[in-house]
């Protein structure tokens, strides 16, 4: 989903053959995308100037467990791109909650990169989300 000139913070393939991605232009522009390639069906933010302030990074790690994730809101819909590692198995994907109440998981199925990590100073820190546990570290 990212041109040869972005650097892929996030890429996988799902089912269906479709692909996720969070891809970054320079720093601070970032932009996720979802679809198939040469068919792009959704992109956020649309032109990818803002992403760095329209997104938030969360991050958990313990022993054996290394859960990191990408949120952004659009249209009273929430997203959350994902990376987690538990017990030496991973799982990677998209999570989308509707304003509806109904939520989407879609899952990579293969051909997971993930630099996710690499956004930790760009991205604020996500509070309210419960791998921050209510707050965010001091730098």
């Amino acid at each position: 989903m990212c041109t040869s000139s972005e650097t892929v913070y996030f890429s996988c393939q799902t089912a269906g053959a479709k692909s996720v991605g969070l891809c970054g232009a320079a720093l601070g522009h970032l932009q996720y995308r979802f679809g198939k390639p040469g068919k792009l069906e959704f992109s956020f933010p649309p032109d990818g100037k803002d992403g760095a302030r329209s997104m938030r990074l969360a991050h958990y790690f313990r022993y054996q467990v290394d859960r990191t994730e990408v949120t952004f809101s659009n249209q009273g819909n929430d997203y959350a791109l994902y990376d987690y590692t538990e017990d030496g198995k991973r799982s990677a994907g998209v999570r989308v909650a509707t304003a509806a109440g109904k939520e989407v998981d879609i899952a990579c199925v293969k051909l997971v990169q993930s630099r996710l990590g690499e956004l930790d100073g760009v991205l604020k820190c996500d509070a309210d989300n419960a791998l921050s546990m209510g707050a965010c570290p001091t730098k």
